[in-house]
Formats: structure tokens, C-alpha cells, sequence
């Protein structure tokens, strides 16, 4: 006879399991359909389910159970997102896109040291956060996660360095949309036409409605096949089973798939990516110290306003000095700083689609550069 403890643990188990997966299924279903969704963000929505559930009377979120989700998702989400991206394109970009991105990274590494070196003693877990600010201004939210499971940082500094990378981030768009060509053209150059050509592959539309979401067991098998591979070389190299080795191990032999034609095309990929990384979200969430977090708030935004400030700064005199046209450094640095989703909206307040297909491969090259440059700096600078 099954005890009856046992039975109310396994129910709550699946309860648990439901929310933390069932959330981020509508939200992620919502956002075209519920303006408020799309205004709010399916990310933060995640964050803020999460917090409150924990917070709520009798809410015990099981431990293990969270920390089985949030490596999954994670180590799942990275292949997917980068399976439609063809990297080849980049080296056919203009030489200004490829300069000027380039210079971007550059400049994120830079700040995110400087700041380190100036304001590390005041800040918990300072190197970790450098590291996952350089994951994210190269390539975005994924890689910041993706630094942040490696490096084994607790879930009230995550949370936290994204909530600054939401409010933060939100301040910079809004200027990028508004002030940012009117008030740059009077120092950097106009844009000049170069016509680059978009790969079929990389331009087709995978959130066709047309295609069931069953089709996304394609994906999800090769990611789970690349991580089975990634987990067993870093067993056979290390005797253990090394996070920071697996996640770059997965970055690398997806960006190996995502050069076969067959891979890139494989439906739902990205979008389950983006389910995948909703699901970490509000896992994370659930593992929140609400009272820390108000406590070390203020200082980790902060440190995230200096690197970002700083970042940009650095990149775009360098950038004038260089002679970047104004359309291409607007379009990297929202590549760099926001990733590819929100390259055709700028470029469209651009009033340019030319730079559409420069500005989504850089966000991706950034989205497979990020989880090098984010662990490289975090291990340079904590150890």
C-alpha cells in the first residue's frame, strides 16, 4: 500500500510540474494575442509568476525539481536557438557591419572589466555578473542564463541582473526608436546601399502557423542528442560532469549543425528555444529570496547602468572615429545589445530594410559568441 505522504508529494510534484511549464506555454501563446502580454513581456511575466508563487501562503517549490528544470531548459534552448542561424553569412557582410559589431563586443568586454575593477568590492558575486552582463550585451538572454547555470549563480543575483537588464534595457530601446538617428546623424556618416543578399534558409519564416508544434520533436531530439554528446566528452576528459565545459560544448556542436542546410530548416526550432528559455525564467523565479533582493537591488543596477553606459560609450567614439555610417552602427549595437528579435523593428523606425539581414546575423553570431566571451571574462576575472 502506497503511503499517503508519498502519494501528496507525487501530487505536488505534478502540480508543480504544470505550473512551471503550463505558465510559460500560455504566456508564450499570448503574447500575439493579449496586448498586455506583448507590452509586459513573456519574460518578465515569467520572472513575476514565479516570485509570487513562491510567495504565497504554503508554497514549497521542490528543489530538485527546480534545479532539473533549469538545466534542461537551458542546455535545450541553446542549440535551438542557434539550429536557423546561417554564421557563413556573416563573413559576406559589409565590411562597416562586421567592423562595427565587432567593436561592440570589444567594448562590452572592456566595460564589463573596468566596472569590475572599479566597483567589484561593492557587489556579491561581481565576476559572475561582469561575465553574464559581456554574455548578454553580445548576444542576450539566452547566454547571460547560460553563464549564469555554469557558474553556479544563485537565483536572487540572476533575477536581479535581470530585472536591471529589463529596466535598463527598456530606456535604451525607447532612445533607439526615438532620439538615436536624428540626434547621431550630425556626427556619424548617412548610410550607403550595399544590397546584402539573405541566405532562403536563414530568411524563412518558422513561425509559419501552418506547421504543428509536434514537428518541434525534431529539434528537440538533436539538442538532446548534442547534450548526451557534450556530457560524455567532458566526462571522458574531466572524470566529471563540468557545466561550464558542457554549455560550450553544446554552443559548439550546434554551431556545427546550423551549417548543414537540412538543420537550419528544421520547424519550430527557435520558438521552442523561446518556450524553453520562458520555462527557466519562472523556475527561477520560484527560487527567488524576495528580501535579499530588495536589499542588494539598487546596487547590481547600478553596476549593470555603469557597464551599459560605459559599453556604448566606448563603442560608438570608437565607432565615429572609424567612420561608421549611422543605419549600421544604430543596427549592430540593437544586435549586440538586444539580440536579433528587435533588428526589424529598428530598422524599420530606420526607415531602412536593407540592414535587416546584416543586423539578424550579427545578433546571431553574437547569440554564439556570447557563452565564450561570458565565461572567458567571469573565470579571467573570479577565477
Amino acid at each position: 500500500m502506497v503511503a499517503p505522504d508519498t502519494v501528496t508529494d507525487a501530487l505536488s510534484l505534478v502540480a508543480q510540474l504544470g505550473f512551471l511549464l503550463g505558465v510559460p506555454a500560455w504566456l508564450a501563446w499570448a503574447e500575439s494575442r493579449v496586448r498586455l502580454v506583448a507590452t509586459l513581456s513573456p519574460v518578465v511575466l515569467c520572472y513575476a509568476s514565479g516570485i509570487v508563487a513562491a510567495q504565497l501562503p504554503g508554497a514549497r517549490f521542490d528543489a530538485g525539481l527546480a534545479g532539473g528544470l533549469v538545466a534542461v531548459s537551458v542546455l535545450l534552448a541553446i542549440p535551438m536557438l542557434l539550429f536557423p542561424a546561417d554564421l557563413r553569412q556573416w563573413a559576406r557582410l559589409a565590411r562597416s557591419t562586421v567592423l562595427s559589431f565587432l567593436l561592440a563586443v570589444v567594448a562590452v568586454c572592456l566595460a564589463s572589466t573596468l566596472v569590475f575593477l572599479w566597483q567589484g568590492p561593492r557587489v556579491p558575486a561581481a565576476a559572475d555578473v561582469s561575465g553574464m552582463l559581456a554574455a548578454l550585451y553580445t548576444g542576450g538572454s539566452p547566454n547571460m542564463n547560460a553563464v549564469a547555470l555554469a557558474r553556479g549563480v544563485d537565483a536572487e543575483t540572476l533575477l536581479l541582473v535581470n530585472g536591471a537588464d529589463v529596466l535598463l534595457g527598456s530606456v535604451f530601446l525607447l532612445f533607439l526608436m526615438t532620439a538615436a538617428k536624428p540626434l547621431l546623424s550630425r556626427w556619424f556618416p548617412a548610410f550607403q546601399a550595399v544590397s546584402p543578399q539573405a541566405d532562403p534558409a536563414a530568411s524563412e519564416d518558422h513561425d509559419a502557423p501552418v506547421r504543428p508544434w509536434y514537428l518541434a520533436a525534431g529539434p528537440v531530439l538533436l539538442s538532446l542528442g548534442l547534450g548526451g554528446v557534450a556530457a560524455g566528452l567532458s566526462w571522458w576528459l574531466f572524470g566529471e560532469l563540468v557545466e561550464a565545459m558542457i554549455i560550450l560544448l553544446i554552443t559548439s556542436l550546434a554551431i556545427g549543425c546550423s551549417l548543414v542546410p537540412a538543420v537550419r530548416r528544421l520547424p519550430r526550432s527557435y520558438e521552442t528555444g523561446q518556450y524553453l528559455l520562458l520555462v527557466f525564467c519562472i523556475t527561477i523565479g520560484t527560487q527567488a529570496d524576495l528580501a535579499y533582493m530588495l536589499q542588494a537591488g539598487s546596487v547590481v543596477l547600478a553596476y549593470c547602468a555603469m557597464v551599459l553606459v560605459l559599453a556604448v560609450s566606448l563603442h560608438w567614439l570608437v565607432a565615429r572615429l572609424c567612420r561608421i555610417d549611422v543605419d549600421t552602427l544604430l543596427i549592430t549595437s540593437t544586435a549586440a545589445y538586444f539580440g536579433p528579435p528587435f533588428v526589424g523593428p529598428i530598422a524599420k523606425v530606420l526607415g531602412n530594410r536593407e540592414v535587416v539581414v546584416s543586423g539578424m546575423t550579427a545578433g546571431a553570431f553574437g547569440l554564439a559568441l556570447g557563452n565564450y566571451l561570458g565565461l572567458s571574462l567571469a573565470r579571467l576575472l573570479g577565477g
